[in-house]
């Protein structure tokens, strides 16, 4: 079984789309962490047979003050790798964000050295646009020196560097085979024992498909949502300026009318690509996440063992499962889980 991980606050119109282009995508079953109270989410999980969804807020972390967004994001992603380790059916696990897609060749994974314990997701960020009247197909690939040369030199981005041309984040995700020595983070396994990153392994059948600020409503809510996370996002180096603008912009207390028009000048300035120069350049790949089959699905006794020990989790504290923590009482805790549940390694 290859297994997701994902922590969301979203409508349940974008995640019907998450889940359904997951698994066409190569996902078995996905793991949804709610990240706030989502009635209407949770009406639709109910009875859905390839997902299984956590209450992640209020009570789930206990005494533990959960931190910003991305910590949440790794200790939940954690949570389920460490969990999961030494079933039989836990082949491989991946961590994704609400607004991406994974892309997984089966035949990529299966012809690995059993050695190969970490795989990456390489990204390609979809095109953006003003006002489209679909989801984008087209996507940007990562791009060699030379190539960001020339489309420096072309005014299409501001430095030859991949960071002026991705808008999101370029090293992809993550995918481990569940060990207990290993935790799943956000874009990195971190090995437990150490505390240090674990090199991944990168193939052509293994990408993931990024929906970052795609659109300019998709850009305000994404904004929206950043600064609303906990997270102080004006920190990050890339993030900063953009985030203080938008704050900013925010603190003025305009008119809705006039908000929206400066947030949609900022989108223009910061977010919009030159799709015109792009495909006539050919540096694009195109992509159809709603076309395709999934694989079948796991065997109900597999997933029935998968939300019981995801269940008997929610009481346990949370800080031992966190990757860098190197908590002495995970193993206890972890093993006590498990104990029942079904059949290890």
């Amino acid at each position: 079984m290859i297994i997701s991980a994902t922590t969301v606050k979203d409508s349940r119109e974008n995640v019907e789309k998450f889940v359904r282009r997951n698994l066409i995508g190569g996902i078995d079953h996905l793991v949804l962490f709610l990240d706030a109270p989502l009635p209407d989410v949770e009406a639709h999980l109910d009875d859905h047979p390839d997902v299984t969804y956590v209450r992640a807020h209020g009570e789930w972390w206990g005494e533990l003050d959960p931190g910003g967004l991305n910590e949440r994001q790794i200790n939940n992603a954690a949570l389920v790798s460490r969990l999961v380790a030494g079933f039989p059916w836990a082949e491989w696990m991946f961590v994704l964000d609400g607004d991406e897609v994974a892309r997984i060749d089966r035949t990529a994974l299966d012809r690995l050295d059993r050695r190969t314990r970490v795989v990456r997701l390489l990204p390609l960020e979809a095109v953006s646009r003003l006002h489209p009247t679909s989801d984008p197909t087209l996507f940007k690939r990562l791009l060699d020196d030379e190539e960001l040369q020339l489309l420096h030199v072309l005014g299409v981005i501001s430095e030859p560097k991949q960071r002026s041309y991705f808008r999101g984040h370029m090293t992809g995700k993550p995918g481990v085979r569940p060990s207990s020595d290993l935790a799943l983070g956000v874009h990195h396994v971190i090995d437990t024992g150490t505390g240090e990153r674990v090199a991944s392994v990168t193939d052509p059948g293994l990408t993931l498909l990024h929906y970052e600020s795609h659109d300019s409503e998709e850009f305000v809510r994404k904004w929206m949502a950043l600064l609303s996370s906990g997270d102080d996002v004006r920190q990050h180096h890339k993030r900063a300026p953009l985030a203080r603008s938008i704050a900013a912009l925010l603190a003025l207390d305009l008119p809705e009318a006039a908000t929206a028009e400066m947030l949609e000048r900022l989108y223009v300035r910061y977010a919009l690509d030159d799709l015109d120069t792009l495909s006539r350049l050919r540096v694009l790949v195109e992509a159809h996440p709603d076309e395709g089959e999934r694989r079948p699905r796991p065997a109900d006794a597999e997933i029935r063992q998968l939300r019981e020990l995801l269940r008997r989790a929610y009481d346990a504290p949370k800080r031992v499962f966190r990757p860098r923590v190197q908590d002495k009482r995970a193993p206890k805790v972890i093993g006590k889980l498990q104990r029942g549940v079904g059949r290890l390694r």
